[in-house]
């Protein structure tokens, strides 16, 4: 598993560095072997490229677009593979050549080369200021540090995702007879499909006690191996870290939860 992540910006256009900001402080920060963190100051063509030698299997963008939003907005979202036509894909590969940059184009090259990972999420400021200036402005300021948290949450987040998608395919068609256990491991998987695609827990932890109570009470059924044994606890136990990261890190805060605001 690698987790790239890449800061999209204009150099000095004001709050559309924001991107380049942002990975300076990932990067200062210490991060697992597996987080590789960049600047992609050269272009979607160029990261297309870097996209192909690395294959993540998750890719965090970063950046600030305008959209229309109330400045300082700061939103999370998943992003699917796009499918472009030829004339698009050429298009898209015109503008990334002639230096246009942004995270839409970013995805548009990658989609267009068959390079996009599967799993792609896009942490996206709306810019209160887009002149040339080396300092952003006070919102820029405050969406870079909502931005920068946003980032590290998805990815201390990313290998209890990977550990779904795994179950996932273990635990599709009949290998495994249908017991309370099985359904509420579904259930579970169901609740982190959502956390995935929204960025919000649901009620991935009451489907976690769940799970855990049809466990002890021994309704497993036949079938299971040591694999599955030892993914289905590994799964209850990530959540259960995250959980005690997260209420921690939600106190010192003093605001809202990530699930509160944001994580849209």
């Amino acid at each position: 598993m690698t987790v790239f992540v890449g800061g999209v910006s204009e150099l000095y256009q004001g709050d559309l560095d924001l991107g380049r900001r942002a990975v300076e402080q990932l990067a200062a920060a210490p991060l697992s072997a597996d987080v590789v963190v960049e600047d992609l100051h050269y272009g979607a063509v160029g990261v297309s490229h870097r996209l192909s030698e690395l294959a993540p299997s998750t890719l965090i963008l970063v950046g600030a677009t305008p959209r229309g939003r109330p400045p300082g907005t700061v939103e999370r979202h998943r992003v699917e593979p796009r499918t472009l036509s030829a004339d698009q894909a050429q298009t898209a590969v015109g503008h990334a050549v002639v230096g246009y940059v942004d995270i839409d184009l970013v995805v548009d090259v990658a989609s267009g080369f068959d390079v996009l990972p599967p799993r792609t999420v896009v942490v996206d400021a709306e810019p209160a200021t887009t002149d040339p200036s080396d300092r952003l402005s006070s919102d820029g300021e405050a969406a870079l540090r909502r931005a920068v948290d946003l980032v590290r949450v998805e990815i201390r987040r990313t290998p209890l995702l990977e550990l779904a998608a795994t179950l996932r395919e273990l635990t599709a068609g009949d290998r495994l007879e249908p017991t309370p256990a099985v359904e509420a491991l579904r259930g579970l998987l169901d609740e982190l499909d959502g956390l995935d695609r929204d960025g919000t827990w649901g009620t991935a932890f009451r489907e976690r006690d769940r799970l855990r109570l049809r466990i002890a009470a021994g309704e497993t059924g036949e079938g299971m191996d040591h694999l599955d044994w030892g993914l289905w606890w590994a799964l209850i136990e990530e959540i259960d870290r995250l959980q005690q990261v997260e209420a921690v890190e939600q106190l010192a805060y003093q605001g809202p939860s990530p699930e509160g605001t944001g994580l849209t």
